[in-house]
């Protein structure tokens, strides 16, 4: 009865290929996109923002605007546009909830047709078999039966939820402490601080962005393989490696005239191992380690800790930059050291796991003398497909 429901095979790879494109499209250019294009385009112009604002401020006033002035302006242009996206953040996850409360009113409680379910999953997913992936997901609303949507605060006041949300505001945190996206932001200047020659300053920001592509690439293939843990591990550890290195090279770029070359490729180093680590494993960590009551209230922690890092990052950098000079990655080396040790030591794998295998891990660790935690259904029993 399902294989009649089936398109022809032509057909179907259309259909697939069709809204992947489009799934791209939405989560690309509807997202990633306009958070990339306003982190990097920013420090292009630099120099010009920062000339026009002390000469807007002497025209006013009569007098040059002071150094640090300049720098808080120009740190304050850079990185205002984050506190949008902490609005945004605040909105979502009540947004979520409230549209998906209305979709749950017009369609009851009436389970879906499970032929519409198998097909849909079929094209979203270009495999025959779903089965397993349907099981999957009865399973985990089994689990959440009865129970609503949790709000932000109560994450914080779950022992239940103590490992995965500290687990959550670690490694946000160290995702964007961790010096990454202040590359982007004040490519330049870093460049210039780097002692890159100024007409290769504008080739060097273009290398920043085929690091990142090249990263994302990567990351995709191998993280089914390698596994989550690994990955972070791995990618804060090499980029507290090659922060020492740039660090390093800045100390020696007026004796070495082979450093400022060195120090733009521990730059691009940098940016690999942050793409392929944790730019690819951070975002998905709120999806895998909360159940459908807690998601919405995680991601809006997860948003909102991540735009308020990367405004305070973005106000602070300029300054850093200033005080340390050489070394002014030191502070970076030491979140990544950080971010290594924890997701080594206390965050537990999730590849190759279902969301319930995931949970029971999790509540071991939260209570450790508890087999099961509360209100666990065994998988195995579940035999309806309402989802």
């Amino acid at each position: 009865m399902e294989d009649d429901l089936e398109p022809p095979t032509g057909l179907r790879a259309q259909v697939q290929g069709r809204v992947l494109l489009l799934t791209i499209c939405a989560a690309g250019i509807g997202g990633t996109f306009q958070f990339g294009y306003n982190l990097s385009i920013i420090n292009a112009p630099t120099l010009h923002i920062q000339d026009f604002t002390n000469a807007t401020w002497q025209a006013r006033t009569g007098k040059p605007l002071p150094d640090h002035g300049v720098l808080l302006v120009w740190s304050l242009i850079v990185s205002l546009f984050s506190l949008g996206g902490l609005c945004g953040a605040l909105l979502a996850g009540p947004l979520a909830v409230m549209l998906g409360r209305g979709a749950g009113g017009r369609g009851g409680q009436q389970p879906w047709p499970l032929s519409s379910l198998c097909l849909a999953l079929r094209r979203l997913r270009g495999s025959g078999d779903v089965v397993a992936e349907l099981q999957e997901l009865a399973a985990e609303r089994a689990a959440c039966r009865g129970q609503r949507a949790r709000r932000p605060w109560e994450l914080f006041r779950d022992p239940g939820l103590r490992r995965q949300v500290a687990s959550l505001v670690v490694l946000g945190s160290a995702m964007e402490l961790c010096g990454n996206d202040s590359v982007y932001a004040y490519a330049s200047s870093v460049f210039r601080q780097a002692g890159v020659p100024e007409d290769r300053v504008q080739y060097a920001i273009v290398g920043t962005g085929s690091c990142e592509l090249l990263a994302a690439v990567v990351s995709c293939v191998v993280i089914e393989r390698v596994g989550r843990r690994v990955l972070l591990t791995g990618g804060y550890c090499l980029m507290a490696c090659w922060g020492g290195i740039f660090t390093v090279a800045l100390c020696l770029q007026t004796s070495c005239p082979w450093a400022p070359y060195l120090a733009m490729s521990c730059i691009f180093a940098f940016i690999l191992s942050f793409g392929i680590g944790p730019a690819g494993v951070t975002g998905i960590l709120a999806t895998e380690l909360f159940d459908q009551t807690a998601r919405p209230a995680a991601y809006v922690v997860c948003g909102a800790l991540l735009w308020s890092t990367l405004f305070l990052v973005g106000l602070g950098f300029p300054f850093v930059m200033e005080g340390l000079s050489c070394f002014l990655y030191v502070p970076f080396v030491l979140i990544c050291v950080c971010g290594a040790t924890y997701t080594a030591f206390f965050l537990p794998e999730t590849k190759g796991k279902t969301f319930l295998q995931i949970s029971e891990e999790l509540d071991r660790l939260n209570f450790p003398g508890r087999t099961h935690g509360p209100g666990w259904r065994d998988p195995e029993v579940i035999q309806s497909t309402e989802l």
